[in-house]
């Protein structure tokens, strides 16, 4: 599957047709440069490149690892809206971000654990911190928090001092096991082009393990231009020329997505485990 966007158009004008059997585009002294010419300089070698990558690759193998990972034991933390402190009264969307990464521990039961990932309130789904259990609890039996407890963390949280109060769980059903997908980062062979993943997770179902879905990536092609991106801009002075503007830049963009199992919109989407 090559790149879906289309070049051939103004201001590109990327003609390359593999019927024309044209390897190699040869410049000639005296003879002015066309940036179609250098355009499709490009396309020539992505052309061999996309014919060896298919005969040695599937569309969305690893070819740099980079991991494909399912946790069926992404445990879900519900919280309560708001949590009051020495009679003031704070929402807990507004920090609820800044535990991921650091250690939470129950008042009550001791339980420990490290937060890796966090969902605000929507709907009937109550705000919610995914954890990786660290240590049971101080009778040294109970291995997950209770509900209701308050919960601190090691850090520092808005303004929560570290080992502060600054969540309260549920009073009912506060734990649950939900499921996850994660990619570590590393590069995959996509539309005949080796493209580098960053690592990121995605949550199946908050509060189940049981899920059913297609995992795999959603390929955004875009055209970045250097008045979206400064970062274009010509630096041959050692700073940014607003004046000489140059390319663009064809830019493609892996993003992991879930699709239902009987879903057959795969346009732009190419499946890389399914559960």
């Amino acid at each position: 599957m090559a790149q879906k966007t289309d070049l051939n158009v103004t201001p590109y004008y990327d003609d390359f047709s593999e019927a024309d059997q044209y390897h190699r585009v040869l410049f000639r002294p005296g003879y002015a440069v066309q940036a179609r010419e250098l355009t499709q300089l490009q396309t020539i070698l992505q052309n061999q490149v996309e014919r060896f990558g298919k005969h040695i690759f599937q569309e969305g193998s690893i070819v740099i690892p980079g991991g494909v990972t399912y946790d069926a034991e992404y445990y879900a933390v519900k919280l309560q809206a708001t949590i009051t402190v020495a009679s003031t009264t704070y929402s807990i969307a507004d920090y609820l971000s800044l535990y991921v990464g650091t250690i939470i521990k129950g008042s009550v039961s001791g339980v420990q654990a490290r937060v890796v990932g966090y969902d605000l309130a929507t709907g009937t789904d109550p705000a919610t911190l995914y954890v990786k259990w660290i240590s049971s609890g101080t009778d040294n039996v109970t291995t997950q928090f209770t509900n209701g407890e308050y919960l601190s963390s090691e850090s520092v949280i808005s303004t929560f001092a570290a080992n502060a109060v600054s969540a309260q769980l549920q009073l009912s059903d506060a734990v649950a096991i939900g499921s996850a997908a994660s990619v570590q980062e590393g590069v995959f062979f996509i539309r005949g082009l080796f493209v580098r993943a960053a690592a990121q997770s995605l949550v199946l179902e908050k509060y189940t393990n049981t899920p059913s879905y297609r995992v795999g990536f959603d390929i955004t092609e875009s055209l970045v231009a250097p008045e979206q991106e400064p970062d274009l801009l010509d630096n041959a002075q050692g700073s940014s020329n607003y004046a000489a503007k140059g390319s663009h830049r064809l830019q493609v963009t892996l993003t992991l997505i879930k699709k239902g199992l009987t879903e057959t919109d795969d346009a732009d989407f190419t499946e890389l485990i399914r559960v």
